[in-house]
């Protein structure tokens, strides 16, 4: 895991023990509290993510018991794209093929969905590509995965480490990837934008967060050990298992991202109307 090769180089790097401490629950909500109470004073970090620190202020605004102001971000780590797979039986061969052919049967497709963000991805691609489908969740990805190679479900957006496994054995193919540039492990998979399909780019991201007022000296200093924590050799090897493509930012750099991730799902979740159980 990304936050464990960290925990490693910053007790290495700072010469202080790191000790990481698991608070699951609320959507990872339980844990951001924790940090945003914390005294701001470099000793306490949170290892935030896409949904901490983005969607969660948009699916349970004003509930969460923090704020965006309650965080300043030190650094990136790691972010991992949503793609869009097809069964590798299935009769289109490219994403423009794929929306002539649900346009063509309106009602009739299905997208597969194993997780909110996926949910969220389904929703708006069919915003965008103007196309009448059936979004049906799963719990998880894995059988979403299964029913897309059983020819159950049309489509599924799911992260490189999802389909990996099933593209490899050729039972799956993907047809696009939800970001900004090509993902390195699928050169030849064309992105959206490639394909006409503007503002979809979903992707799980995590990056380490200090409580506000935390010194500008601090987090200079705890940025320098992120980003070459990112840079090393069991950071390399952890997010190559994982599909995860590095974000080495400075402090500049991961507030811009941040903030416009924060944009970015507020408006997803109020276009797609998804919310959550």
């Amino acid at each position: 895991m990304l936050f464990r090769s960290l925990a490693k180089d910053m007790t290495e790097a700072l010469g202080r023990s790191v000790v990481v401490e698991n608070r699951p629950g609320a959507n990872g909500s339980l844990g951001s509290q924790l940090v945003a109470r914390a005294r701001p004073d470099g000793y306490t970090l949170l290892v935030g993510a896409a949904a901490t620190n983005a969607s969660n202020y948009a699916f349970y605004s004003g509930k969460l018991g923090y704020l965006p102001a309650s965080f300043e971000v030190v650094g990136g780590l790691g972010i991992v794209p949503l793609s869009l797979v097809v069964s590798a039986n299935a009769p289109w061969k490219s994403l423009t093929e794929l929306i002539a052919e649900a346009k063509k049967k309106p009602g009739e497709f299905a997208c597969g969905s194993g997780s909110t963000t996926a949910q969220i991805a389904c929703e708006i691609f069919k915003l965008r590509a103007g196309i009448d489908v059936l979004n049906v969740p799963y719990k998880g990805t894995p059988p979403a995965m299964n029913d897309l190679a059983g020819g159950q479900v049309q489509f599924v957006f799911a992260d490189g480490t999802s389909a990996a496994a099933l593209v490899e054995q050729k039972r799956l193919r993907v047809l696009a990837t939800a970001a900004n540039k090509r993902a390195p492990y699928w050169p030849d998979v064309p992105t959206f934008v490639e394909l006409g399909i503007q503002d979809l780019e979903i992707s799980a991201w995590s990056a380490v967060f200090v409580p506000a007022s935390t010194p500008l000296a601090i987090r200079q200093k705890l940025n320098a050990v992120v980003r070459r924590s990112t840079e090393s050799p069991e950071s390399i090897a952890s997010r190559q298992r994982t599909g995860a493509l590095a974000l080495t930012y400075t402090l500049d750099e991961a507030q811009r991202f941040v903030s416009g991730e924060i944009d970015r799902w507020a408006r997803f979740v109020k276009e797609s109307g998804v919310k959550l159980e």
